[in-house]
């Protein structure tokens, strides 16, 4: 599987982002991961660690949309900030999947414009994995929908 990771995205962007791809990919060995953002920023976290070429690489995107930024609005303005960058490589089948710690709202925005769902889900959903008594377990939906219901995130048609 090959994820592409917003690297530029939190509040501790980017040097937790590069140290949790790093520890994904040595904990997971069929992961690859895109990191996306900032070239001249993110090659200096890289230079000291020792990873698979082969299963990281940096992908350029030029802007950051901001925590506090309109998601639309700053989608439209930043075509090339590290969400949207993220979001054309799945639209292009490059990855799997994205993940992103950014602006929600534009997560969420981007998500939507690229229309791919697994059948039956209408949006994108937002997903966290929570401490259980037998390990760690995920949570879907914890905030991308305000006003969720059942067939909003799931359907049979």
């Amino acid at each position: 599987m090959r994820i592409a990771l917003d690297a530029m995205g939190g509040d501790s962007a980017p040097g937790v982002n590069v140290d949790g791809a790093l520890a994904a990919l040595v904990n997971s060995p069929d992961l690859s991961v895109d990191l996306v953002g900032d070239p001249d920023v993110l090659d200096p976290l890289l230079s000291a660690a020792e990873f698979d070429a082969q299963r990281l690489r940096v992908v350029a995107a030029s802007d950051v949309v901001g925590m506090d930024e309109k998601p639309t609005e700053a989608l439209r303005q930043k075509p090339d900030s590290s969400i949207a960058v993220a979001w054309r490589l799945m639209a292009s089948h490059e990855v799997d999947a994205v993940v992103s710690a950014g602006n929600t709202g534009a997560v969420v925005a981007a998500g939507l414009r690229t229309k791919l769902f697994l059948a039956g889900v209408r949006r994108p959903g937002i997903a966290v994995t929570l401490p259980t008594m037998r390990g760690r377990s995920v949570l879907v939906d914890v905030g991308a929908n305000p006003a969720a219901r059942p067939g909003t995130c799931c359907s049979t048609r």
